[in-house]
């Protein structure tokens, strides 16, 4: 697994006397996390040899995969250049070989197959390891909008929580964090400025000084409508370990100016008066593990588009080499129809896909619209129409990358008599 972790139980023991959660012993860094913490100034230095004494793997072994990889690619283009046939097994194969050196060339340097992860200690751990943790779904409840089209989804505690500044604070939050009312919405020439008047804010700070988490003004903590449950039962009831992990959040809130500056400045109006409160901000910065794979959590904690972009680019790429053999040989006419249909119905999804958020992002109003969708806030045919044409394209897409595999294997019980010709300069070449 690897990654930065924070082990509760020896953490607390050298900073706070009392715990902030019994239902997680560790908590592991997201990237996001990870990049708050360097801004933090507590990402530690770990050497190259240190890496390497991790590292299960050698350039050596990785440069025998990538040459055999390149024969086999070198094999169909000679074949290409000679008239010779080429087997939908080779295409579907060459396809891969795409995927994988890609996969090689992203990856040459990342070290494979650590199991211990580099674990955090230090006084400063217990409120920043608090705040990562309110921020994150692992703290939340688990919301689920009733009716037919049920979606479910986690809101962090800061979702209901609003930070109220110590006053040494609040005149250099409205630097970084201004709010609607204010005639100047910045006291400094710059945010640069602002995170170094909040530097000097930390050092000044005493330990009564420190802020405070409350309830949000005029938001329910329980919505009727929208019932809350706990997220596999992690979220503790008990007052004492609530009053200890936001005042530990709030810590963080006050002393460092890279969680600060991400504060949101809101006014509520409530019986004529305006009360002033700044929302913290919601991401996904630990879980309580991170797999291989990337999930759900995982990937909201980078960027969505970027990773989007590189998914379906790779679909168009592995559907557009499929179709490279439109013209090539099939034991039926049906087979090569489908062949043809299952590459475009594959390259097509991708383009679509980035084709939909080239729109959100170029028109404000489509953007709005897809959001009600997400959000099954969206009129009813809207929600039942995209559904089903989503429902469609997504067994669409898993038949066509199930055919591609099948066809490739069973077209090889009829081929043309080229198929098994080789050239001979291949043979002259070393090779596995």
């Amino acid at each position: 697994m690897g990654g930065f972790v924070f082990d509760l139980d020896e953490a607390l023991v050298s900073g706070s006397e009392t715990p902030f959660t019994t239902k997680v012993t560790r908590l592991t860094l997201t990237p996001r996390g990870v990049a708050l913490l360097a801004s933090c100034g507590y990402l530690p230095r770990i050497s190259t040899e240190d890496i390497l004494d991790k590292n299960k793997s050698d350039n050596v072994s990785k440069l025998l995969s990538v040459l055999q990889a390149l024969w086999m690619f070198v094999q169909i283009i000679s074949r290409l250049y000679g008239q010779l046939a080429i087997t939908l097994l080779e295409v579907n194969t060459l396809a891969h070989i795409i995927c994988a050196l890609i996969i090689y060339a992203l990856w040459w340097n990342k070290p494979k197959l650590i199991n211990e992860p580099t674990k955090l200690r230090g006084d400063w751990v217990p409120p920043i390891a608090a705040y990562m943790f309110v921020s994150s779904q692992i703290s939340g409840w688990r919301r689920v909008r009733p009716g037919i089209l049920k979606k479910d989804w986690i809101d962090p505690e800061f979702s209901v929580l609003a930070f109220n500044p110590p006053s040494a604070q609040k005149a250099q939050l409205s630097a970084v964090a201004p709010c609607p009312s204010d005639a100047k919405p910045s006291l400094v020439a710059s945010v640069s400025d602002a995170t170094t008047k909040l530097s000097g804010l930390r050092r000044a700070l005493s330990s009564t000084e420190v802020g405070s988490l409350t309830k949000r003004p005029l938001i329910a903590f329980n919505d009727s409508r929208v019932p809350l449950e706990t997220i596999d039962s992690r979220l503790e009831s008990s007052a004492e370990l609530q009053t200890n992990r936001w005042a530990l959040a709030a810590e963080a809130m006050t002393i460092y100016p890279a969680i600060a500056s991400r504060l949101i400045c809101r006014e509520s109006i409530h019986e004529r008066k305006v009360a002033r409160w700044y929302e913290p901000a919601v991401e996904e910065l630990v879980d309580d593990t991170i797999g291989n794979w990337a999930t759900g959590n995982l990937l909201r904690a980078m960027s969505g588009f970027v990773m989007g972009m590189v998914v379906w680019s790779a679909s168009m790429a592995y559907g557009g080499v499929h179709a490279t053999a439109w013209h090539g040989y099939f034991p039926s006419r049906t087979e090569a129809l489908l062949w043809r249909t299952s590459s475009i119905c594959i390259a097509g999804s991708g383009f679509t896909w980035i084709l939909i958020n080239m729109l959100a992002r170029t028109f404000p109003w489509f953007k709005a619209y897809w959001k009600q969708v997400e959000t099954l806030r969206a009129h009813w045919t809207s929600l039942v129409g995209l559904g089903s044409l989503a429902s469609l394209c997504g067994l669409a897409y898993i038949l066509a990358r199930i055919y591609l595999v099948v066809e490739s294997f069973i077209s090889l019980r009829k081929l043309p008599g080229s198929a098994f010709d080789t050239l001979e300069w291949t043979g002259l070449i070393p090779h596995l």
